[in-house]
């Protein structure tokens, strides 16, 4: 660990080189089209092929150019203006390389606010201000964990869902809201949540109390800290204590190529039609209808806006 440290931070005021290729076939993967993926030493080799070799690298999503304008949606379009996401939700490549995603994840870890990681030898050490710039993502403000307080969810969940402009409640079989019968621009923002923000393998439908926090923030322009928001996820996503997706891997090839890793290890993932966000992308069943079970719609007393001024001052 420490010697992954030293060689990580040894990077921040200088261009990282990658040493050439090792020869040994027991410290490397194989691809079979002639590129193969070289690793320090067997345990970092081991921890990938255990871990992270067939995980999973969560489908990017991109919001087009002047879609919210197009679609009519002129408040989302402002508030992902405002709150400093466009950049980041608009984001758009050609292909990804999942290899060298993985490799970045497999190895990725975090002490205090710096992301370390280490792939074909080469060294990334990333403060919250450095992946904000990468990202296109605001680096201060406030932690997403502390925004509206501890009973946030608690006392404004129906203030939420009215803004969203739900009007037939469903919830699934957790007992969670859903964001069925809401107006195209709540669903939207859900999407962008559960798609690009924190994308997650299922249950798209479903609005999680962090999924409420969210939400309301975007939709109220908060002053979030969104690097830190992604950093947090990004570790979180490197544990190889569960099977999470391997998010925003836009961003990861963005850190790669910062760093010039950019040649190509193994196949690549093209771009399709369903990275693209478009009409037809709300039109399909979702996954949790058939769990959903319908309520009168909840109605949230206006003195709970209250517990907001502080993030809607300034920010609206």
């Amino acid at each position: 660990m420490a010697k992954d440290k030293n060689r990580a931070g040894a990077s921040g005021k200088s261009k990282a080189k990658s040493r050439a290729p090792v020869t040994n076939p027991e410290d490397r993967i194989d691809y079979g089209d002639g590129t193969y993926l070289w690793f320090d030493s067997e345990e970092e080799r081991t921890r990938f092929l255990t871990f992270f070799s067939k995980r999973v690298v969560a489908p990017p999503r991109i919001i087009p150019e002047r879609y919210p304008e197009l679609q009519g949606y002129d408040d989302l379009d402002a508030q992902l203006h405002q709150a400093g996401l466009w950049p980041f939700v608009s984001r758009a490549r050609k292909e990804i390389n999942p290899a060298l995603i993985r490799a970045f994840y497999s190895n990725l870890r975090r002490e205090d606010d710096v992301l370390y990681s280490l792939v074909k030898s080469t060294p990334i050490e990333l403060t919250v201000e450095r992946l904000g710039r990468i990202a296109g993502l605001p680096f201060q403000g406030d932690d997403v964990s502390h925004y509206g307080g501890e009973d946030w969810v608690l006392n404004n969940e129906g203030l939420i869902l009215n803004e969203l402009g739900i009007t037939e409640l469903k919830r699934h079989a957790s007992g969670r809201p859903t964001i069925h019968s809401a107006k195209p621009e709540g669903r939207q923002v859900l999407y962008i949540v559960t798609r690009i923000l924190k994308p997650r393998k299922h249950g798209h439908t479903i609005m999680h109390g962090e999924d409420l926090k969210l939400m309301h923030a975007i939709m109220h322009s908060a002053p979030i800290n969104w690097a830190k928001f992604v950093m947090i996820n990004m570790t979180i996503a490197a544990s190889t204590e569960h099977d999470h997706l391997l998010p925003y891997p836009f961003l990861v090839m963005d850190i790669l190529e910062r760093f010039r890793l950019t040649t190509t290890i193994g196949p690549l993932m093209k771009a399709t039609k369903i990275w693209t966000i478009s009409n037809q992308t709300f039109l399909k069943r979702s996954d949790n209808t058939a769990a959903a079970t319908a309520e009168p719609r909840r109605t949230a007393p206006a003195a709970r806006w209250s517990l907001f001024w502080h993030y809607k001052k300034g920010c609206l």
